[in-house]
């Protein structure tokens, strides 16, 4: 049900092991920056580790390092990426990639071809809502159904790491 709605251009809510999020398939970014209003740049969210590396330009030993210390869980890497992704993935060359902790999200992100783009489940600055019945009632406007989750998102964003070669960066 979640794969055909995202297929068709339809945003989800969904939760992940941080906070709430808002999905999108890669094909639906445009859709993503309506709800979100602003242009970028979106979280991608891979159905595993391997998935995840594929999309980086350069597969250092740091990040692969990173990686496997850290995914699945409620850690995001920042790194150089490949090209072919939509516009609003990037910033300055790099992408946030996480492989979440929540089986559901990695399903579905398999069943996508391995990644889907998400962002926190708010509007324009405003509180992270949760997943629920009535946030997806609420934002019924944009979100055309919502992901139902055996896994309780922790509250808090995830912590963010820039890679570059050798070097780790916390951005938070």
């Amino acid at each position: 049900m979640a794969t055909r709605s995202l297929i068709k251009g339809d945003l989800l809510a969904h939760q992940t092991a941080t906070i709430a999020g808002v999905v999108a398939s890669l094909g639906a970014v445009t859709a993503l920056q309506r709800f979100k209003q602003r242009q970028g740049p979106f979280l991608l969210l891979a159905a595993s580790i391997g998935v995840a590396l594929k999309l980086s330009r350069f597969r250092s030993k740091t990040l692969q390092n990173m990686a496997a210390s850290h995914w699945p869980g409620p850690v995001t890497l920042v790194f150089s990426a490949r090209k072919g992704l939509p516009a609003a993935c990037y910033h300055r060359g790099t992408i946030a990639v996480r492989v979440d902790a929540s089986p559901e999200v990695r399903c579905l992100a398999k069943e996508m071809g391995g990644v889907i783009v998400s962002s926190s489940l708010n509007r324009r600055k405003r509180a992270t809502l949760p997943a629920n019945r009535n946030t997806h009632l609420r934002l019924s406007r944009w979100l055309n159904g919502r992901i139902k989750s055996s896994h309780k998102g922790s509250g808090k964003a995830s912590a963010i790491f820039l890679i570059k070669g050798k070097k780790i960066k916390k951005l938070r």
